[in-house]
């Protein structure tokens, strides 16, 4: 009964992010297809992909080499009790997700974008939207701290939201919003493990 509902909640989790993916944020993910093999020449980035003038490409066979070690740590569970898996949305969406199970799981999305404008120009436009989206029913005049906030020392930037309980982080041309596990202190961990990959 309780990996039922923890499937459940993955599930609810995978399903609400496509449907902000669709009507909050259709900016940030909705960036051309990038070649997402390592160039010729590329300098080392780190386990989980390669950067060529300010630009990363992934290696997302296996989360861009974060590992359930890494989610173990965050949500102080033994990584053998971790379910570890990573599915291609699109051409350059993935999400990650690593699942106990009997417990809340730690699950989050990875967006690559032609270049670091590309995603700092899709960062902006998730602040424009998520600005608009606080302003329609139900969030209107129930997010006392406003629709976003940013979180500096981040990767190059990050948002917090109170709209959907997210935290949306970039480096370069990389962006990741994590889904779980809920509160913000927690989600920035997530982000800064997986950002420190590159």
């Amino acid at each position: 009964m309780i990996k039922t509902s923890i499937n459940g909640r993955v599930g609810s989790a995978i399903s609400t992010l496509r449907r902000f993916h669709k009507m909050v944020a259709p900016a940030l993910f909705g960036t051309a297809a990038f070649l997402l093999v390592a160039a010729p020449g590329g300098l080392q980035a780190g386990r989980g992909g390669s950067r060529q003038n300010g630009t990363y490409t992934l290696d997302m066979t296996k989360c861009a080499g974060f590992t359930a070690g890494d989610a173990a740590k965050i949500l102080g569970l033994p990584a053998s009790s971790l379910k570890s898996n990573t599915e291609k949305v699109h051409a350059t969406l993935w999400i990650c997700s690593f699942t106990p199970p009997d417990g809340q799981g730690l699950s989050f999305s990875v967006a690559v974008a032609k270049s670091a404008k590309t995603a700092a120009e899709d960062m902006e436009e998730l602040r424009n939207n998520l600005v608009i989206a606080g302003g329609t029913a139900p969030f209107k005049d129930n997010l006392p701290k406003g629709a976003y906030s940013d979180i500096m020392g981040v990767g190059d930037e990050a948002v917090w939201t109170d709209v959907n309980g997210s935290l949306t982080a970039r480096k370069g041309n990389i962006t990741v919003q994590v889904l779980s596990p809920p509160g913000k202190m927690v989600q920035i961990k997530v982000a800064e493990a997986f950002l420190a990959k590159f």
